[in-house]
C-alpha cells in the first residue's frame, strides 16, 4: 500500500515538472519576441506659429465701487415703513424707510399757512404804499415777514424729506439692519447700498512700466469666484506720483460687470495690454521641456532612411522660453 502511495507521488510530480517546463519555456519565447521588437512612440506634431503679441502687465488688486454708500438716517425717528427688502435692486430716488414725520407734517401745514397769510399781507401793503398810506417801513416789515414764512416752510419740509430715506442712485441693496417700529439714532447704519453695472479695480505696478500705461488702455481681470471668466475694462487713470517707499505706480481700471457678477471687495488677477504689438513665435506649452539643464523641444525635420527612401527624423534642440499666455509659449531663442 505505502509502495503505491510513493508511485502516485512520483508519477504527479513528473507531470508537473513537464507542465512547468513548457510554460517556461512559453514565456522565455514571449520575452525574447518582445525584447527583439522596436520601441515605438506615436507623437503629434504641429507648426511653429508667428502671431503679433502685445505687451501684458501682470498685477493683483481689489475691487471697489463707483459709488457705494452706507445709508443712515440724518435726522432721530422712529421707522413706520420699510419699502424694499435685502439684497433688492432699486432705482434713484426709490423709498427705502420711512420715519415717523408727524409732527415735522403738521408744523409745515401751520407754516405753509403763515407763508400764504404773509404773501397776502404783502399785497395789500404794497397797493397801500402805491396810495400813500402805508409807510416803506410798513412794506420792508411785510417783505421780511414773507421771507421768514417761507424759510419756515423750506426748513420744516427739509426735514420731512430727510426723514424719508431714498436710494441715492441706482443700485443693489445689501442686508438691512433695521426694523419696524425701530426707534433710530441719528446716524443709524440702515442699509449698504452698491452700484454694480461698473467697479473700479486699484491695483499697483512696478515705476518702470509707467511709459505703457495710459488712460484707455486695455484691461481683463479673473477671480477665484468665477473661474475661467474673463471681465473687461479700461485704464482709468494712473496716479500722479509714484510711491517713494515701494516704488510702485497706483493705477485704477473701470471693469464693466452688465451681469452683476462681480462684487466690492474681491481679490482679482489683472492684465493689462499696453504697448505696441510684436511679432514672436509661439509653440504649445505642452511642447517644452523644462529641467534643470535648460529647456528643450523636439523639432521634426525631413530626412531619409538607410536606403534611401524619404522619412521624419525628431531632434532635440534647447530653447529659451519666453511669456506664456493660454496654451501657448513663445520661443525666444533656438
Amino acid at each position: 500500500m505505502t509502495k503505491r502511495i510513493f508511485i502516485a507521488i512520483g508519477v504527479s510530480l513528473a507531470i508537473m515538472v513537464v507542465i512547468y517546463g513548457i510554460f517556461g519555456i512559453r514565456v522565455a519565447l514571449a520575452i525574447k519576441k518582445f525584447s527583439n521588437m522596436k520601441q515605438v512612440t506615436v507623437v503629434s506634431d504641429e507648426p511653429a506659429r508667428a502671431e503679433n503679441w502685445a505687451p501684458q502687465l501682470h498685477a493683483v488688486g481689489n475691487l471697489a465701487p463707483m459709488r457705494g454708500v452706507q445709508l443712515s438716517n440724518e435726522l432721530a425717528g422712529t421707522v413706520t415703513a420699510i419699502e424694499v427688502e435685502s439684497g433688492q435692486e432699486v432705482g434713484k430716488g426709490t423709498l427705502l424707510v420711512q420715519l415717523d414725520d408727524s409732527s415735522q407734517r403738521a408744523q409745515l401745514q401751520g407754516y405753509q399757512a403763515q407763508a400764504k397769510l404773509a404773501e397776502l399781507t404783502l399785497k395789500r401793503t404794497q397797493e397801500l404804499f402805491k396810495k400813500n398810506l402805508a409807510s416803506q417801513a410798513d412794506l420792508d416789515t411785510a417783505a421780511s415777514n414773507l421771507k421768514a414764512a417761507k424759510a419756515n416752510v423750506d426748513a420744516t419740509q427739509s426735514a420731512v424729506d430727510k426723514l424719508a430715506i431714498r436710494a441715492p442712485f441706482a443700485g443693489r441693496l445689501g442686508i438691512r439692519n433695521v426694523n419696524l417700529g425701530q426707534y433710530l439714532p441719528a446716524g443709524t447704519a440702515i442699509v449698504n447700498l452698491q452700484s454694480l453695472d461698473t467697479l473700479y479695480a486699484s491695483f499697483a505696478l512696478p515705476e518702470q512700466n509707467l511709459p505703457m500705461l495710459h488712460r484707455g488702455e486695455k484691461v481683463s481681470l479673473t477671480v477665484d469666484a468665477y473661474p475661467g471668466k474673463v471681465f473687461e475694462g479700461e485704464v482709468n487713470a494712473v496716479e500722479s506720483r509714484v510711491d517713494p517707499d515701494t516704488h510702485n505706480i497706483m493705477v485704477q481700471a473701470v471693469i464693466h460687470n452688465p451681469q452683476h457678477l462681480l462684487r466690492a471687495g474681491l481679490f482679482a488677477n489683472i492684465t493689462v495690454t499696453a504697448g505696441k504689438a510684436q511679432g514672436v513665435v509661439t509653440v504649445p506649452k505642452t511642447a517644452v521641456d523644462y529641467s534643470l539643464y535648460g529647456s528643450s523641444l523636439y523639432l521634426v525635420q525631413p530626412g531619409k532612411d538607410k536606403d534611401g527612401k524619404p522619412n521624419l527624423t525628431v531632434h532635440q534642440i534647447f530653447v529659451t522660453p519666453g511669456e506664456t499666455r493660454g496654451e501657448r509659449v513663445v520661443i525666444e531663442k533656438g
